[in-house]
């Protein structure tokens, strides 16, 4: 089933609400539904619930009409992002396709929800999209081993690792400054629960930029695997319910196009995982772009 996080008006409570075959169904009646981690967090049990709570409500006719924000659907306490995790684009860059995982965080402030406008700071000239599968944890993860660590998770969802970019490019980038700019990591809109994908490897991530396709890719040409990636993060530090990992992107992103293409004020960002609601956000600078 697919989870999310609504508020129906301006300035008004999130709620937690299922969407079936496009219809908003408000999840009441149990204390888990104060949360998309808390029903995650309790298991096939509280995807049970929430998806017996959901056909309750459609049977009731009870369904959420008219305009709503969708919230980015959890609040990682970690949000992590992998490098080259993608053979198509490790090659293209020259990058050894057997080297070990390339780690980068992001922070809160990078955190954006559904149709979110990502302000660019006037200080960044260049802002690069990067569609990415984001897997996100049901239960606490730590030392997990490949082979168990699928069902240390609770869902996916699609991200957009919005990078700033540096013209020429730097050797070694410091991540921060590229990668942890304030709404540089939207994810949503809906959290799609892990009973649903039971392969992770078997997806097609999509990017369009104001309609127009960017990057097309399936997630079985990653180089680490959710199981393996899950299996070295949980090595040095622990995972909990809510948590993201954004698994990396591939070919087609702007910087490696000739001549380099970045995204510029109002574009449109879709992000898909195909055949599951599309994540979009626009993009504009605080004031102008510097010259």
């Amino acid at each position: 089933m697919q989870l999310a996080r609504i508020t129906a008006e301006p300035g008004g409570a999130p709620r937690v609400v299922a969407l079936v075959d496009g219809k908003i169904v408000p999840l009441e009646g149990d204390e888990l539904f104060v949360s998309v981690t808390s029903i995650i967090a309790a298991g096939e049990a509280g995807v049970a619930k929430a998806q017996n709570a959901a056909d309750k409500a459609l049977a009731a006719g009870k369904v959420i009409e008219g305009p709503v924000k969708f919230m980015a659907p959890t609040d990682p306490a970690i949000y992590l992002g992998l490098g080259y995790n993608y053979r198509a684009l490790a090659e293209h860059e020259g990058k050894p396709l057997d080297r070990p995982l390339k780690l980068f965080a992001k922070f809160a402030n990078c955190i954006a929800g559904h149709e979110d406008v990502v302000r660019v700071p006037r200080a960044i000239e260049l802002v690069d999209y990067e569609a990415e599968l984001g897997v996100v944890i049901g239960k606490r993860a730590s030392r997990v081993t490949k082979e168990e660590a699928l069902s240390y998770v609770g869902g996916y969802t699609p991200c957009n690792d919005l990078t700033a970019k540096e013209l020429p490019r730097p050797i070694d980038s410091g991540a921060v400054k590229l990668k942890c700019i304030d709404g540089f990591g939207p994810f949503g809109p809906t959290l799609i629960t892990a009973d649903e994908i039971t392969d992770p490897q078997s997806l097609t991530l999509i990017c369009r930029v104001n309609g127009e396709e960017k990057q097309r890719f399936p997630t079985s040409d990653m180089l680490h695997t959710v199981a393996e990636s899950l299996e070295y993060v949980t090595r040095i530090m622990t995972l909990n319910p809510g948590d993201i990992v954004a698994t990396g992107t591939s070919v087609g992103i702007g910087i490696i196009k000739q001549p380099p293409e970045f995204l510029k004020p109002d574009d449109e960002m879709e992000i898909e995982i195909e055949g599951y609601p599309v994540l979009r956000n626009k993009l504009v600078w605080e004031d102008a772009v510097p010259a």
